[in-house]
């Protein structure tokens, strides 16, 4: 009888705790989405006024009636640079259409690279940066048939693992960026995670190198030479994906990747000036991409950096105000 008594106490007070939390994010949602409705209704408003269309505002914004009307009904929000366009042709302020509040939200839910030209170009650097590394795996695959004829030690295959970790980590997360890009759909914490892993595979890589050195001063150095890395994972991991508009997090991310760069014009000049070597395809290829990654990286939290203090200078300015 006592258990009995128990276990409906105990079903009654789960099925409490399901509604509040259903009934929590259902608020969180209905909250979302009155911000777009109105949204919606103040550009209605403002294009009904000027006496246009839909059909004769998305004319001139380039864009389909059906985009116009969902943006109307609160489906969806423009861009930043299309809210620009939409306010200048309706001859009415940005923050007319848009408050503070939903410009941050903008700025969160939609892409951090809207100009599709730029756009295009790290869709490429993306889908270079998988196939390259495709290859590699491939390479890697091929060639341990010929190295395990050899004599190969434990300390050989723990550092091909690793090394395989690292790219495996980075096909994974750039395909997944990749994806999002060719969408229009890669917004702050989708990218926050792709730089995040790139950050971290970086970690993993550098730890491989860390395991080839034989001195506790080169052990050091190594570590000293991860820091970077680190601080840049979770940098990027506060900035892209939880949203903490803090410029410690953004200037964190740029030293580690200007460091990324310095670290790999260093590292091929030494390979040319002290080893004797000349830089192979592969390695030019390489060299190049990894730089391109970096100032990607340095663009990319730039402009997330500046869209961020428009909205915010939109919302001090609402504030002021009242």
């Amino acid at each position: 009888m006592v258990t009995r008594y128990f276990k409906v106490v105990l079903d009654f007070v789960l099925d409490l705790r399901d509604i509040r939390i259903t009934s929590a994010d259902d608020k969180k949602q209905m909250e979302g989405v009155d911000d777009m409705v109105e949204f919606g209704e103040q550009l209605r408003r403002a294009r009904e006024d000027k006496g246009m269309t839909q059909q004769s505002l998305a004319e001139q914004l380039y864009v389909t009636r059906q985009s116009v009307s969902r943006w109307e009904c609160g489906d969806r929000y423009p861009d930043l640079l299309t809210t620009k366009k939409i306010s200048q042709i309706l001859d009415v302020s940005l923050d007319d259409l848009l408050s503070g509040k939903e410009m941050q939200k903008v700025v969160e839910r939609n892409p951090v690279i809207e100009k599709k030209s730029a756009n295009n170009v790290m869709i490429a650097l993306y889908a270079f940066v998988v196939f390259s590394f495709l290859i590699t795996i491939v390479d890697i695959i091929i060639r341990f048939p010929i190295q395990s004829s050899e004599v190969l030690d434990y300390s050989d295959i723990q550092l091909m693992v690793i090394n395989i970790l690292g790219i495996v980590i980075q096909i994974v997360f750039f395909a997944y960026g990749l994806f999002q890009a060719i969408r229009g759909t890669l917004s702050p914490k989708r990218m926050g995670a792709v730089i995040v892993a790139y950050f971290g595979a970086m970690c993993i890589t550098s730890s491989n190198n860390v395991a080839q050195y034989t001195t506790w001063q080169l052990v050091s150095v190594g570590i000293v030479l991860m820091i970077p890395n680190i601080i840049g994972a979770i940098a990027s991991f506060f900035y892209f994906i939880r949203c903490k508009n803090n410029k410690v997090w953004s200037c964190l991310i740029s030293v580690a990747a200007i460091w990324g760069i310095v670290r790999v014009i260093i590292r091929n000049y030494s390979m040319i000036r002290y080893a004797g070597q000349y830089l192979s395809m592969n390695t030019t290829l390489r060299l190049v991409l990894e730089m391109a990654i970096y100032g990607l990286i340095l663009y990319q939290t730039f402009t997330l950096n500046r869209k961020r203090k428009s909205a915010m200078e939109v919302s001090d300015r609402e504030n002021n105000c009242r």
